[in-house]
């Protein structure tokens, strides 16, 4: 198990993670080219951003010198990675696709039901040989099926039909919406305006590393309200108001949007979008300064345990990881409250992402968690007894922490004549 030691070396070992732009972002037309007409919801990830560099920040994780000083933690460094390392081969061996590398983007549309699973279709795009949907055929003891110019596999049960466009495009989902994007006649679903499709193209114009954007049919909002019952609540009303929205991560930074049915309701999403930033303002200054308190408090525990002693050595590593993780507040804001069309469009940055929404929380946290353990096993351990002192001449009164005094012994009978 992992001292505090070990997580410290860990988390500064873990700078070298995070996102990059990528300079070649997918648009809005290709994200766009599959999706269904009458989706209640899109989902979007650049994989682009995270996936490859991760992956071999991952690998070189154990030639960094603060790993390679623990041996306990260089093991479970490269165990994670033959782990990760090894389901990457399998995944390669079995359907030709490395999920490091040949993952470009994806993008996902789905269309909730009354009744059972939602409808949806990913197409994620990338670098896919034409023999995968032949080698997940064979997987699932299913055969191929040639549509158009590409060719999709129905494993039945549960799982997704996969199948492979004329141009490359990895399709999942269910069985009817893959046949027909396969199809020579498919042609990409028009974008009207204040619909789903071109608020979704809105977003993913903006380069983001994920998105998500929504606007309920007419149907999915019934059935909704009916499932949540008439009364008036919160998030009722959220479903009866709202036209569409969307909340996006960046990779400095987040933005979101809210599409709203009248002004009171367009009031109430900016005032709670004040607080949500004041909230994140407030947890970029708040890790910095419960790290510094319980550094502080520690002090008072100095000598007194081994684990203490060896976190204090090391509050130049805790303060390097706690700002690394975490900014001072003073990320930019811009908020554009349009009374007319009813539209919040919010937006924050920031040098990085983790400046924006940190994480460096983790860290103080621990911190307090170890004090706070070690001034309860203080204040839970019973209080010394206090034995008083033998006066000279009388034995020592007996009680607990004192032994009970002896019986002087019987002198011996009298020897007969």
């Amino acid at each position: 198990m992992l001292g505090i030691v070990e997580v410290i070396l860990l988390l500064l070992g873990l700078s070298n993670f995070g996102l990059q732009a990528n300079p070649t972002p997918p648009t809005a037309d290709t994200s766009l080219q599959y999706a269904m007409a009458d989706a209640d919801v899109v989902l979007h990830v650049d994989a682009a951003t995270f996936v490859p560099n991760n992956y071999k920040a991952l690998l070189a994780l154990e030639t960094q010198p603060q790993i390679k000083a623990s041996p306990e933690l260089l093991k479970i460094v490269r165990e994670l990675v033959v782990e990760v390392d090894g389901g990457r081969r399998i995944v390669k061996s079995a359907v030709g696709i490395d999920v490091t590398t040949d993952i470009a983007n994806a993008t996902l549309f789905a269309q909730l039901a009354p009744q059972g699973p939602p409808s949806f279709v990913a197409a994620v795009r990338g670098k896919f040989p034409a023999t995968s949907i032949d080698k997940i055929a064979a997987l699932t003891s299913q055969k191929a099926t040639k549509i158009g110019g590409g060719a999709m596999v129905e494993p039945g049960g549960d799982m997704p039909a996969v199948g492979l466009t004329k141009d490359g495009v990895l399709l999942a989902g269910t069985p009817k919406l893959v046949r027909e994007r396969l199809a020579d006649t498919w042609r990409a679903p028009a974008r009207p305006a204040g619909g789903l499709l071109a608020h979704a193209a809105e977003v993913i114009a903006q380069k983001p590393v994920f998105a998500t954007a929504f606007s309920l049919t007419a149907t999915t909002r019934k059935m909704l309200i009916d499932k949540h019952g008439s009364q008036k609540n919160f998030l009722t009303d959220l479903i009866q108001r709202h036209k569409a929205g969307s909340f996006a991560l960046y990779p400095d930074g987040v933005g979101w949007t809210w599409i709203d049915r009248d002004k009171a309701g367009l009031d109430s999403m900016a005032q709670m979008s004040e607080g949500a930033l004041d909230l994140m303002r407030a947890a970029q200054i708040a890790p910095r300064g419960m790290a510094k308190f319980a550094l502080a408090a520690l002090e008072s525990y100095r000598g007194t345990d081994k684990k203490i002693d060896e976190l204090l050595k090391r509050k130049a590593d805790i303060t390097k990881i706690v700002e690394s993780y975490s900014g001072d507040g003073n990320f930019k804001i811009k908020v554009d409250k349009n009374p007319a069309t009813l539209r919040l469009d919010v937006r924050a940055t920031g040098k990085s992402l983790s400046e924006v929404l940190p994480v460096g929380a983790i860290v103080p946290m621990a911190g307090v968690v170890l004090l706070g353990t070690r001034m309860k096993e203080e204040m839970s351990a019973p209080p010394p007894v206090m034995v008083p002192a033998p006066q000279p001449g009388r034995p020592a009164p007996a009680g607990k922490g004192a032994p009970a005094p002896k019986p002087a012994p019987k002198p011996a009978p009298a020897a007969r004549p």
